[in-house]
């Protein structure tokens, strides 16, 4: 059973993203960074992700945020996400660096829910109910908290790296999928250069009020980048009491 809704690529994804980035970041182009990495890559599926990525980059002259956005079941939304916004600014290295330190931290909050699910499963059978439910009932709520702590780290990245505040929005909405998205877009749309992005997040129920508070401090202080980083670690810090309170005692 997958207990927590995120992808779980496992190590070998991990690895292939750490060594991506530090390719890019020695300067290696991207059709010798396919060919160095299908070489060190022992993982089948992942062997096969990189060879995919090479034909649609170096062959077909796609981005490789376009690439990844065709295999869906090894790059999430949130990691095409992510290398789009690096892209955009410049910074593919740093992006992927980021996203390999993501993937750890997703990894082992999966790890550490399916122990809970399978603890309580094992304590119900031995008192003869039905399976705790409370474990799973925690996954919703985790899973939201954790998808708005990406939307504000990408956007303090895209914001970090140069990119235009209106576009970095756009960019790091993707994350939070419809009918945040198109809500976004449609509220950003109508704020000029000079104008106050923090109405605009407003309109998005789940980033109200911590996200639009700290946007609107930022913006008046000019560091909506710090204020942005600071509203990620709030909630990573939440979701990790979600995570640890559906833990049972002793675990």
């Amino acid at each position: 059973m997958k207990i927590l809704e995120l992808e779980d690529h496992g190590p070998a994804l991990i690895l292939y993203t750490q060594q991506f980035s530090a390719l890019v970041d020695a300067g290696v182009s991207l059709q010798t960074c396919f060919s160095m990495l299908q070489r060190t890559t022992s993982d089948p599926a992942v062997a096969a992700a990189n060879a995919y990525l090479r034909t649609e980059v170096v062959e077909k002259d796609r981005t490789l945020s376009q690439a990844m956005a065709g295999l869906p079941d090894v790059f999430s939304p949130f990691f095409v996400a992510f290398v789009k916004a690096g892209e955009i600014g410049g910074v593919l290295d740093e992006a992927l660096a980021r996203l390999a330190t993501w993937l750890e931290r997703e990894r082992a909050a999966s790890d550490r829910l399916r122990s809970a699910w399978l603890l309580a499963e094992v304590a119900a059978k031995m008192l003869g109910k039905s399976a705790d439910t409370s474990v799973r009932a925690q996954l919703p709520e985790y899973r939201r908290i954790a998808q708005i702590a990406s939307f504000c780290r990408l956007f303090e990245m895209c914001l970090t790296a140069g990119v235009p505040r209106n576009l970095a929005l756009t960019t790091a909405a993707e994350v939070l999928g419809e009918p945040a998205l198109s809500k976004l877009q449609a509220a950003v749309a109508k704020v000029g250069p000079d104008q106050s992005i923090a109405p605009a997040l407003g309109e998005v129920e789940g980033l109200r009020p911590v996200v639009v508070g700290m946007a609107e401090i930022g913006e008046e202080c000019q560091c909506l980048d710090r204020m942005l980083r600071k509203a990620a670690d709030f909630y990573d810090a939440e979701a990790m009491h979600i995570l640890h309170a559906g833990v049972p005692p002793g675990d």
